[in-house]
């Protein structure tokens, strides 16, 4: 062996070692990244205001998302509500019956009405509408989107599907993309009083009642949707016996407490257990982060006190700075870049044209 051969077997096994470590790397971050991000944006807004816009962010990094199911309800009530509307409607679901006993269906299941289906239920009901905004989201031409509070405007249940499948027109879904606005919710804030320390609401995103959470692909699969085998019990009970025979018995619901609900509501006759399949959310593919709305003294930027930054505080700046317009209120809220004091002025008024047109960053923390 040569002398300088030792210096480049070692170079050698480096590269090799730095090589294994990078691919090692590599593939522990590309196990780690999810398939599903949805994340609600932290709010702060002020007392009393209407309309505050709460972004609902999305990274969608392998599926198409075609359509999607999503429920937010707040931890408490006593800072703002979603906005909602009063209404009508006539609701007509499609039901494919999985079993039968003689002529009832006894167990069945909500279904396509563009596919098979055995029977339909119509019902009229009282609702409240939930406003929410789509300029400029990744759903802003989907073909339907709906959302509905099923608790007085203390939640809203959020669905939409980008294809209803009616020709001509074909609307496709939001292929793989990081960090979109999926859909902007509204809410009204209510007046605050000074004397209310605890200002911050969160706004979490229910997930264990998949009846309430789902996103799906184009061929309507599920999206970090996983399945695990439970026991599930099946009580029968004996209508007509006749000596130790049952000639005619019925499935009944299993209660949770016998005792207290009587021989004749229980399960006194025959039992079985069957393997059934359950779904489950998987917490290593989808990540769920919940947001919150604090409401502030006053927000930097927001000088017409409208609860959100926009180019109507930019024309109300300009009035103020130039044209003798009426002040900020407080004055402080339009020293948006936080220095020179709490008397606004032209630096201030460059800072919010490059915050609303060039993506620059967004007003100080008051």
């Amino acid at each position: 062996m040569s002398l300088d051969s030792k210096p480049l077997g070692g170079a050698l096994s480096i590269v090799v070692a730095v090589g294994c470590a990078f691919v090692l790397l590599t593939g522990s971050f590309a196990k780690a990244q999810p398939v599903l991000h949805v994340k609600v944006f932290d709010t702060t807004t002020q007392s009393g205001a209407q309309n505050t816009v709460i972004p609902i962010y999305m990274s969608n990094y392998q599926d198409t998302v075609a359509g999607f199911n999503l429920w937010i309800q707040l931890d408490w009530d006593k800072i703002m509500e979603f906005q909602s509307d009063s209404g009508t409607v006539v609701d007509t679901t499609y039901w494919d019956c999985l079993e039968y006993e003689g002529t009832i269906c006894v167990e069945s299941v909500l279904t396509n009405p563009l596919g098979q289906w055995d029977f339909i239920h119509i019902d009229t009901n009282d609702i409240l509408i939930g406003n929410f905004d789509v300029t400029g989201t990744l759903c802003s031409d989907w073909e339907w989107l709906d959302a509905r509070s099923l608790s007085g405007g203390f939640d809203l249940n959020i669905a939409g599907i980008a294809d209803m499948q009616y020709p001509p027109d074909t609307t496709p879904g939001i292929g793989p993309q990081q960090g979109g606005i999926l859909i902007k919710i509204l809410a009204d804030v209510f007046d605050i009083p000074d004397s209310m320390t605890e200002r911050t609401v969160n706004l979490m995103i229910q997930h264990n009642t998949l009846d309430h959470f789902s996103f799906s692909r184009p061929d309507g699969t599920s999206i970090g949707i996983l399945h695990r085998e439970e026991p599930d019990t099946n009580c029968w009970r004996c209508n007509v016996w006749v000596g130790e025979v049952c000639m005619d018995w019925e499935r009944i619901s299993t209660p949770p407490d016998c005792d207290s609900l009587g021989s004749d509501n229980c399960c006194p006759d025959s039992f079985e257990i069957v393997m059934n399949s359950v779904p489950y959310l998987d917490p290593i593919n989808v990540i769920l982060e919940d947001g919150s709305v604090t409401v502030a003294e006053f927000m930097c930027g927001d000088v017409d006190v409208s609860g959100t930054v926009n180019i109507a505080d930019l024309t109300y700046m300009v009035e103020f700075l130039f044209f003798g317009g009426p002040a900020p209120e407080p004055m402080a809220s339009g020293n948006i870049d936080c220095q020179g004091g709490e008397t606004p002025n032209v630096a201030d008024l460059t800072y919010m044209v490059t915050f609303l047109f060039f993506s620059g960053p967004a007003p100080c923390d008051c």
